[in-house]
């Protein structure tokens, strides 16, 4: 995985903001997880790799559905993440999870070791996609499978352009220019070209490679109105960025006009849901 600047490098606050929203950012991205778990069809016995699994949420649900006869390894850059992962109890009647820190670049497991890799918006960041796509082409036996889950385009996503956008708004009324540091087609969006990232996973060794698009409505944090969803926007994403180095007048009346634009957009319980725009790409081992 590539290296992000300093000040947002997978440890120290970073990981312990992921860790706080943790629970939260799990209910959001439920609906991320039903449809990577149908792509990948884990079955009873698997052999599993999670990459890029954080905290560890979608490993411990890849071990329940392989059960006590299958493995799965968790594997991330920060092992700060790998920590807290470890740290959560694994359910009754799961494979065994091995914890491993490692960049996937660089990384050399054994030919053939695993049986299905999957991934839930952990592949986007490699420093060398080819290389690492092949070496996980490697570590997947002939006839194994991948299933990981990535973002489209920034602004196809309401979860990001929504709070970004009234964000935004609030430092041109002030004459603040926009950040140049907020991907839009880079960084956690850099795999959201269908041609471009089939043409990326065939090249790197895996078969049948394909895209498929799911529009998905997503609570906000979890499930939460739109005041504190605001607070929980600037401290997430492209939005955090759009915050940073304000000052706390101008940050407080953007973080208002985020609230104001989340009220348009709740549910029966006053919550506010904003749409998510990924792939979910599967491939065959070769």
């Amino acid at each position: 995985m590539t290296d992000p600047p300093e000040d947002d490098a997978w440890a120290g606050d970073r990981v312990a903001r992921w860790v706080r929203q943790s629970a939260g950012l799990e209910r959001q991205l439920a609906p991320v997880s039903e449809v990577l778990f149908a792509a990948a069809g884990l079955t009873p016995g698997e052999r599993v790799l999670d990459v890029g699994c954080g905290t560890g949420p979608t490993t411990r649900d890849a071990a329940t559905a392989v059960g006590s006869e299958g493995t799965v390894t968790g594997l991330d850059v920060s092992s700060e993440m790998l920590a807290a992962a470890a740290a959560a109890p694994v359910p009754d009647g799961a494979a065994p999870i091995t914890w491993t820190t490692a960049d996937v670049v660089d990384w050399s497991p054994s030919d053939g070791a695993y049986d299905a890799v999957i991934s839930r918006f952990g592949v986007m960041f490699f420093s060398d996609p080819a290389a690492a796509f092949s070496r996980l082409a490697a570590a997947t036996r002939s006839g194994g499978r991948l299933a990981v889950a990535v973002w489209t385009r920034r602004d196809d996503s309401d979860l990001f352009a929504i709070p970004l956008h009234a964000a935004l708004a609030v430092r041109r009324a002030h004459g603040i220019e926009d950040p140049t540091d907020i991907p839009e087609d880079g960084g956690p969006f850099s795999l959201g070209d269908v041609t471009a990232v089939v043409a990326l996973l065939e090249a790197a060794g895996w078969d049948a490679p394909s895209a498929t698009p799911h529009q998905l409505a997503l609570p906000f944090g979890g499930g939460l109105e739109p005041g504190a969803a605001a607070d929980a926007a600037a401290d997430f994403g492209p939005t955090r960025l759009a915050l940073a180095g304000l000052d706390d007048a101008v940050r407080a009346e953007a973080v208002d006009a985020i609230a104001r634009v989340f009220a348009d957009h709740v549910d029966d319980d006053g919550h506010v849901v904003l749409g998510g725009s990924i792939l979910v790409l599967t491939a065959i081992r070769a």
